[in-house]
């Protein structure tokens, strides 16, 4: 069942707030109020936290570099150059690990200063990244933008036809909407999370799924546009709605519409601060 839409206050205020249009936004993921802002980088697509959750790094494509940002501050620790359109991030065994999609390969840096300790070659246009279920290093390529390890199985997902892939049964499996899957990742109880686009990803309703494989069904938590990626922190399904310009936090049948007039496309959970890291991009 499609959950209900619920508005939420931005900051606990009569105003709304002003948001970056390229940066970070901190959110209560308690109740989506606005802890801090800054404006980063020119082109964020992605984010993804430190082990600690005191550094945020962050994917800035079209200049080509990639960010460390000090939490709850917000203040940039380092910038690296690393070019080749930067797609996604994973912090892992001490090292950021960033896509390549221009360049064609994964880079390793040095949290302490951002310099290039690794550099791997992959197929043409690597994007999410992730690990499987040996610890081994992995990322989407091709027409396969998301990946994500979810009840034991490493899923991708085909862009244009709508099929999720689980790795290695050699299986396709259609969405059950005529939507395009961009970002996958694991969900309560071994579920998978999906985020897909519509055709034209600005005008028309995608959509946000939870796929259970045990019993192969899929449920819609929501029909947003231009959904970018999803996560779950605790018993919270969050959604960058970016063609939504807002945050949607799904709890309990209810879809919660927060930092409204931002322009998500990438989150991530840090329940160790209480707070949800948001990058925005009103040029994506």
């Amino acid at each position: 069942m499609l959950a209900a839409l619920v508005s939420a206050c931005d900051a606990q205020s009569n105003h709304a707030p002003t948001y970056p249009t390229t940066g970070l936004v901190l959110l209560s993921i308690a109740d989506g109020s606005v802890r801090r802002a800054a404006t980063i980088g020119m082109d964020p697509v992605a984010v993804t936290l430190s082990d600690d959750g005191k550094t945020a790094y962050v994917a800035d494509s079209a200049p080509g570099d990639v960010y460390a940002v000090g939490l709850p501050d917000l203040k940039v620790r380092w910038r690296s150059h690393v070019g080749g359109a930067p797609f996604g991030i994973l912090f892992l065994h001490g090292r950021a690990y960033v896509t390549l999609f221009d360049a064609a390969k994964v880079v390793q840096l040095n949290p302490a200063n951002g310099s290039v300790i690794a550099s791997d070659p992959t197929p043409p246009h690597p994007a999410a990244i992730t690990v499987d279920s040996t610890g081994l290093v992995v990322e989407a390529g091709g027409d396969e933008y998301g990946i994500a390890l979810a009840g034991g199985t490493l899923w991708t997902a085909d862009y244009k036809r709508g099929l999720l892939q689980p790795g290695g049964l050699g299986l396709t499996i259609p969405l059950p909407l005529p939507v395009h899957p961009f970002w996958l990742a694991p969900g309560a109880q071994g579920t998978l999370l999906i985020a897909a686009e519509g055709d034209n990803e600005d005008s028309d309703p995608g959509a946000v799924f939870s796929y259970d494989a045990v019993n192969g069904r899929f449920a819609t938590l929501a029909r947003p546009r231009d959904p970018d990626q999803v996560e779950q922190s605790g018993d919270s399904v969050f959604v960058a709605a970016h063609g939504e310009r807002a945050v949607l936090a799904i709890r309990g049948g209810t879809v919660l519409r927060w930092a409204g007039g931002a322009s998500p496309v990438a989150i991530a959970p840090d329940p160790s601060q209480g707070v949800l890291v948001v990058a925005v991009n009103s040029h994506e």
